[in-house]
């Protein structure tokens, strides 16, 4: 008997199907993938098993038996567990505190030790280390992933579904939590993983079930296709890996940090120590370095989000002190955030309206306070089809950002950001939660930054997208470089061990 059975599932928004007749079917001790490009309707499916959407028609079997969860609470209840894409944490919560909340079976008399006890074990039984009683707001996004995680994993699941569980790991870390993942397949568990990592679906799945704009092209058996095939499916197309570097980069320094160290919390870990960095006109420099060791900070402290506490950044040879965030965008600094929800949209607005967030005081968009609505919209329309972000429905431009897929908004920040008088990119995580067509389109936008001659700093957990893009790679320990390597000597063993905090040399 199957675990979990989908029965021609429909779903639509506003008249346009994000499902379409979608038949799924996971077994006991199965891990199953769901594989498709952002929009394709994987998490709008997911939402629905969880309970968070409603189907329109067609049926949901769990363990044979007619199932409609009405909401999350009832699907945990009921064995199905999930961790999204993008959290649903309590920032002013610790940990702990985030783990039991809405708990079935506390009550007023919680016994916090043995709730402890129970999360430490948890912990310490899968590698997800964190502490207990940290804030959520003082986790790095890569320590927030691993409490959604051991949320799902504390209520004991039958079925677990993780959507996009690897997308702030590191190598290493994946190769651990595919573990988890085997030894939870071993007793039992049934898991749902969406992912669109080709080597992660050919190294951890059973099964693979693909969807393209809303339905369902192929279900395969992993041990029977390759990656090949996956993305014909997938995107209609094989994927290029050339993306076109060009040249060597210049003598001149676009941007230079000298002894920086930032205003860091008291007691606080992610902190910058004396970090000296150089990146020249024409140079993609990679930031290497397990979450948490400095990688937002020093992204921040760059753009202006953060307080400089020591030390010196210069711009094109000038000077940024004092400098707030519009003026050093203003000057040329512009920036990808890793949080797109948190620190780059207002998913409430349109795409129009985001579009001009950086510059609509500027002309054309703006003469005298008087808003031009044509230009405004002009530049919408040009920008979503220069970047290819597409939105359902007949709202075009006037799409609340909200409905858009995820790779759909980190397109429509890139749109933003990658203007003519930026003179350094700050990308931080830019293909994090993509799928493997858009992760392709923003690596090649990147490139063509660099080959343009401008500066582009890319902070990334993807060892591979480092290896692939960068002219040198910094590693980030502990709030510090721990090294700098060229292309031609970068390896993923030197970087790995870099990223441990132990130099080649100390290793042997």
């Amino acid at each position: 008997m199957s675990l979990l059975q989908l029965k021609h599932i429909c779903k639509s928004f506003s008249g346009v199907y994000a499902n379409e007749n979608i038949n799924l079917s996971v077994e006991k001790g199965e891990i199953h993938a769901l594989l498709g490009e952002n929009g394709a309707g994987k998490t709008t499916l997911v939402n629905i098993i969880f309970g968070l959407y409603t189907a329109d028609s067609g049926e949901i079997l769990w363990k044979g038996k007619p199932a409609d969860f009405a909401s999350p609470k009832e699907a945990i209840e009921a064995g199905v567990g999930m961790v999204q894409q993008h959290f649903s944490l309590v920032n002013k919560m610790t940990v702990l505190d985030n783990i039991i909340l809405n708990l079935k079976g506390n009550s007023f008399f919680l016994d916090r030790a043995a709730a402890r006890k129970k999360l430490t074990d948890l912990a310490e039984k899968y590698g997800l280390h964190v502490n207990p009683d940290a804030l959520i707001s003082d986790l790095s996004v890569g320590e927030q992933q691993r409490v959604e995680i051991l949320k799902a994993l504390y209520r004991d699941v039958e079925l677990l579904i993780l959507d996009e569980p690897t997308g702030v790991l590191t190598p290493q870390e994946t190769t651990h939590f595919f573990e988890v993942l085997r030894n939870l397949k071993k007793e039992g568990y049934g898991i749902i993983i969406i992912t669109h990592r080709m080597s992660e679906i050919m190294a951890i799945s059973d099964k693979v079930t693909i969807l393209r704009d809303g339905k369902q092209v192929a279900d395969l058996t992993t041990k029977d296709t390759n990656p090949e095939e996956l993305s014909a499916y997938m995107i209609g197309r094989e994927l290029s890996e050339d993306y076109h570097i060009e040249g060597s980069p210049k003598n001149e320094v676009m941007l230079e940090l000298k002894h920086v160290s930032n205003c860091h919390r008291k007691h606080s870990r992610h902190k910058l120590d004396d970090i000296s960095l150089t990146i020249h006109k024409g140079e993609i420099l990679g930031i290497a370095g397990v979450e948490g060791n400095g990688q937002k900070e020093l992204a921040e402290v760059i753009t202006g989000i953060q307080k400089t506490g020591s030390g010196e950044i210069l711009l094109d040879g000038a000077s940024l002190a004092g400098e707030g965030i519009r003026e050093r965008y203003e000057a040329g600094v512009s920036y990808i955030s890793e949080d797109r929800l948190q620190d780059s949209l207002i998913t409430g607005m349109s795409i129009t309206e985001n579009l001009i967030l950086r510059e609509y005081k500027k002309s054309p968009f703006a003469r005298h306070s008087l808003v031009n609505m044509s230009a405004i919209r002009k530049n919408a329309a040009e920008k979503m089809q220069q970047y290819h972000v597409r939105a359902s429905g007949k709202s075009g431009i006037d799409t609340p950002v909200k409905l858009l897929s995820g790779g759909n908004q980190q397109k429509l920040i890139i749109a933003r950001e990658l203007h003519d008088h930026a003179k350094v990119i700050i990308a931080s995580q830019p293909t994090r939660g993509l799928d493997i067509g858009a992760t392709e389109f923003v690596r090649q936008q990147l490139t063509e930054q660099r080959n343009a001659g401008k500066g582009v700093m890319l902070i990334s957990a993807d060892l591979e997208e480092i290896m692939a893009l960068s002219d040198r790679i910094a590693v980030l320990f502990g709030g510090k470089i721990v090294g700098i390597l060229s292309r031609e000597e970068a390896t993923v063993q030197k970087i790995g061990l870099l990223m441990g905090g132990i130099k080649e040399e100390e290793a042997r």
